[in-house]
């Protein structure tokens, strides 16, 4: 059986917008014998929230057929030796809640040293101290055996302090993914990259990459379908980086959509695993490829 992965913000839709021919795409597939997954380097959300989303959508699909980047670092987390045992995750809920779901101890978010700063400290502008003495004043348990980062809209300097405090004594540092950004109604917002480097910078570590461009991702589709050797693997994604680099990495033809994340000079920069072996500009398109023939 052929296996299509597509990649869901800014190519199957962008926010709450669904895009042109999409539900007419994945269906067409499905009905040609395709096993269709969808596969996301946000972590903000359980696989899930993405089935309802998907289904709110009318895009269809079935929780085995979701492979999110915080399902996917759980189960690289789940398949460490040792496994840890005590997890700081710097990300959202959706991000714990997969972690907590392979039975690993995650710390709940609220009970983050420097979670709950007293008005002087939490105030900006009117005692630059304040924070840095209420930092130092914190009773500090003992530190996690792995930190795991991954989008976190609520990102607060506590956090990248108690996730630099854990990496410095000797915790695995892992990230569900680097996106630069993504993409939202009517423009781009900062990814969880930008939350990865910060720490990176803070502790001298470099971050275990779980999400595109690294191939665990696309790995974990694989392994989900059970992929019999010669089976044809097609990737449609919106990033040269990220979705063309993963799946060349995982031996998977990568068809380009310039719907989404594509940047202006993005195909004129590409180069090695980043250059799309095809380039469309509607998922339309799709089907007159090579790849999809028969579809």
């Amino acid at each position: 059986m052929s296996i299509a992965i597509f990649d869901m913000d800014g190519v199957l839709y962008r926010g709450s917008q669904v895009m042109p021919y999409a539900k007419e795409a994945l269906d067409r597939l499905r009905r040609a014998g395709w096993d269709v997954f969808f596969a996301t380097n946000n972590s903000t959300a359980t696989r899930l929230d993405y089935l309802r989303r998907l289904q709110t959508l009318g895009l269809g699909g079935d929780l085995d057929h979701i492979v999110t980047s915080g399902y996917a670092t759980a189960h690289y987390l789940e398949r460490r030796n040792p496994k840890p045992k005590d997890v700081l995750v710097i990300g959202a809920d959706g991000l714990r809640e997969e972690v907590r779901a392979v039975g690993i101890s995650v710390r709940d978010a609220n009970t983050l040293p420097g979670s709950h700063p007293p008005p002087d400290a939490a105030a900006d502008g009117v005692d630059p101290g304040a924070m840095r003495r209420y930092l130092v004043s914190l009773d500090l348990p003992a530190a996690p055996d792995a930190v795991v980062v991954g989008l976190d809209l609520h990102l607060t300097y506590a956090k990248v302090a108690e996730a630099q405090r854990a990496i410095l004594a000797g915790a695995e540092f892992v990230c569900s993914n680097r996106d630069r950004a993504y993409p939202v109604e009517g423009r781009l917002l900062p990814g969880a990259g930008t939350i990865v480097a910060a720490i990176e910078i803070a502790t001298g570590a470099k971050a275990v990459c779980i999400g595109k461009p690294e191939p665990f991702l696309f790995e974990e589709v694989i392994r989900r379908a059970a992929k019999p050797h010669g089976d044809r693997v097609v990737v449609v994604g919106d990033s040269t980086d990220y979705d063309m680099v993963a799946a060349h990495r995982v031996g998977a033809a990568g068809v380009l959509i310039t719907t989404g994340l594509t940047e202006k000079d993005a195909l004129k920069a590409a180069s090695g695993d980043a250059v799309p072996d095809r380039v469309v500009h509607s998922l339309e398109e799709l089907f007159d490829l090579g790849e999809f023939a028969g579809a």
